[in-house]
């Protein structure tokens, strides 16, 4: 599978992050690809069984940074909901995102995977 495939299977800005990688593609698929056992998103799973809030926002944090500079559009936008709800206080409203994150996330490592 090549980027223009996954821009049909995944919310995923690949113009807007290739101009962050210095359009240069080779790099920034070797990052793209290393998102699919980014530990960052188990830290995150560890945190929510805690019910670790702390955890939880830090890790939120770094993946928004992480799939914002790969484009990943949909999931910058959960992870960000997710780091305002605990930051103000909305911890139900943040567990429950994290619930709906999940899949996606899933969802997004299976599609990279593909990738040649």
């Amino acid at each position: 599978m090549t980027l223009n495939d996954l821009q049909g299977l995944i919310d995923i800005d690949v113009a807007g992050s290739l101009a962050r990688f210095s359009n240069f593609e080779p790099m920034y698929l070797k990052y793209l690809k290393r998102f699919v056992t980014e530990p960052t998103y188990d830290a995150l799973k560890d945190a929510i069984a805690a019910q670790d809030f702390k955890g939880i926002e830090s890790s939120a944090h770094t993946l928004k940074g992480i799939v914002g500079n790969l484009g990943l559009t949909a999931l910058y936008h959960g992870f960000d909901e997710i780091v305002q709800d605990v930051r103000a206080g909305r911890n139900d409203a943040a567990l429950q995102k994290c619930a709906e994150i999940d899949p996606k996330v899933i969802a997004v490592r299976q599609a990279i995977a593909q990738l040649d």
